[in-house]
């Protein structure tokens, strides 16, 4: 086994959502355990900027693009080959469904490539996604490991025939360091928001399996008895435009601020007074971990993992999609700003991202021991 293992991270990516901000602070997280890691960048044709790609070199991140003009394009399949010659004898770790296309292709006739793959959480809301998905399935069951987020993954996994054994759970983590109580929080003023507002937030993508409309319903419910309250949700998302046109035609348009992506989410969770994720399907979401670490109260649906995450811990968890129970617990949590430092303890215990590396290393070089041994 080499002293400084290599790992080279495949990622195409659509922007900077949760499954990105994982690897992103996986990789310098990994060099504290000996391991070596290059982000190869599929490009998404899609972008005008691919932002990944930009973002690691700004963190200092190796990484490396590998261009794609459409969906399916050999010349990617090549420029994929070619960079994986370029790092022999290292681990490839594969995240998300074109990645694991494009590595699976680009691997051809060299069965020996060790190869890892984490599943962030899958969204299947069209046809596509579905399709996507099926594939991604029968990708995986060639792969050395097959990492996941939420112990609810599992069975899925199983049924599609891949091994148990090679079913690895490992939880993400966060900066605790970054994400703090104590921090001087972005200014209500600077939105327009009362400073004396009962301030409810959340951080998402604006898209249909993060169940924005949901919230901003619920929250058109609560005002009604709650004229103190406003919203405020960090995130970009193909669903801008309507929410923005939901939020108008239910009259609370000048109480919810959509305040796009943002570098700062450390200085946006102090400012809350109680965070909201009314999510349909979740892995295990980076937003709710990070609101936990500056101890803001929480309501999030029960999906994925986050009944693990806040398992004997003072919440609200309620039932995916189920807009009643939301508008409850919005309503339940008003007026009650205490911060919950119990929550906080929960992430330094169990959700760092330097026990998220540990836990990561400690799997690539079982793998590359065992390299040869399980078949392709």
């Amino acid at each position: 086994m080499p002293a400084d293992l290599q790992v080279l991270h495949v990622f195409s990516s659509a922007g900077l959502y949760g499954a990105e901000q994982v690897v992103l602070g996986l990789i310098p997280a990994l060099r504290d355990s000996g391991i070596n890691s290059t982000l190869l960048c599929i490009d998404n044709p899609r972008l005008s900027e691919q932002v990944l790609y930009q973002h690691a070199h700004k963190l200092g991140i190796q990484a490396e693009r590998i261009a794609c003009a459409g969906r399916i394009d050999r010349a990617t399949t090549r420029a994929l080959r070619e960079a994986l010659n370029r790092h022999p004898g290292a681990i490839v770790h594969v995240h998300g469904y074109k990645g694991a296309f494009y590595v699976s292709r680009a691997r051809a006739g060299n069965s020996d490539l060790p190869i890892v793959a984490t599943l962030h959480g899958w969204v299947t809301t069209t046809r596509s996604l579905r399709l996507y998905r099926w594939l991604e399935l029968r990708l995986l069951r060639r792969f050395q490991g097959v990492c996941i987020v939420s112990e609810a993954m599992r069975d899925s996994l199983i049924k599609a025939g891949i091994d148990s054994e090679r079913i690895h759970l490992i939880e993400n983590g966060i900066d605790t360091a970054r994400f703090l109580p104590d921090v001087i929080p972005l200014s209500r003023a600077e939105f327009g928001i009362p400073a004396d507002a009962f301030l409810y937030g959340s951080v998402m993508r604006l898209s249909t399996e993060k169940n924005p409309a949901g919230l901003i319903d619920a929250f058109a419910q609560v005002i009604k008895h709650a004229p103190q309250a406003w919203l405020a949700i960090v995130g970009e998302g193909p669903l801008r435009g309507s929410l923005e046109e939901h939020a108008r035609e239910l009259g609370v348009a000048e109480r919810v601020r959509l305040l796009g992506s943002r570098d700062d989410p450390e200085r946006f969770y102090p400012m809350l007074d109680c965070f909201v994720l009314p999510s349909l399907t979740e892995g295990l979401p980076l937003s709710l971990l990070e609101a936990m670490a500056t101890t803001r109260p929480v309501i999030c649906s029960d999906v994925g993992q986050i009944a693990t995450v806040l398992d004997g811990l003072p919440s609200r968890l309620i039932a995916a999609g189920d807009t009643a129970a939301l508008t409850s617990a919005m309503h339940d949590a008003l007026g009650d700003r205490r911060p919950m430092p119990a929550l906080r303890q929960r992430v330094e215990a169990r959700y760092s991202v330097a026990r998220m590396a540990r836990e990561y290393a400690a799997l690539y070089r079982e793998i590359w021991s065992n390299r040869g041994h399980i078949a392709a």
